[in-house]
């Protein structure tokens, strides 16, 4: 196996990032938007894998775009650390977001979009500046918080995440995911 130079690892993210765009539009030409109906589905075990597939699935261009951009940017972020920390970065906000969404979202809902994706990676390198504090790892977390830290209220159910129908419960399983993953990915300080 041959080691990735870091821009050979950024042009396969993109690929991946680009799979989503493929999704989005096989979903509108081919199936008239019906894949939208495999997100999550609070509670309704006829509908577990909305766990697995929510993350790939987009309500409009417009969610597709804001989730590209920022996976793109906080993905090549957390991808200097290599393949494996950011497929179990991604993985682990999924999963935590997924399960969050099932057990606590309003019933007869249906939660997609790949934003829990999005913020187990803001979780994570705010994660990483509390648990590694490094230089880097801080000044990170602080630019992550200037540039992001608007989003941490559509974390929680407010008015303005109802009113725009963003499923807080995504962002914060999500964001706990990545959380979890900088807690289990410190390094020990030295002294």
């Amino acid at each position: 196996m041959t080691t990735r130079t870091y821009p050979q690892r950024l042009l396969q993210y993109i690929r991946v990032i680009a799979g989503l765009w493929i999704v989005e539009i096989v979903d509108r030409l081919l199936f008239g938007n019906r894949l939208e109906w495999h997100g999550i589905h609070p509670r309704d075990w006829s509908h577990w894998e909305g766990i697995l597939f929510s993350p790939f699935l987009h309500g409009n261009w417009g969610h597709l775009i804001g989730n590209s951009i920022s996976l793109l940017i906080l993905g090549a972020t957390i991808l200097v650390q290599g393949w494996r920390t950011l497929l179990h970065v991604s993985i682990v906000s999924a999963l935590s977001a997924g399960i969050l969404i099932f057990f606590i979202g309003a019933r007869n809902s249906v939660h997609i979009g790949s934003s829990s994706v999005v913020f187990g990676y803001l979780g994570y390198l705010i994660g990483m500046g509390i648990y590694q504090r490094t230089p880097t790892s801080i000044l990170l977390a602080i630019l992550v918080l200037i540039f992001y830290g608007g989003g941490i209220a559509t974390m929680f159910p407010t008015t303005t995440s109802h009113a725009a129908q963003i499923s807080w419960e995504a962002h914060l399983g999500g964001a706990i995911g990545g959380f979890l993953m900088a807690k289990r990915n410190r390094k020990p300080l030295s002294k």
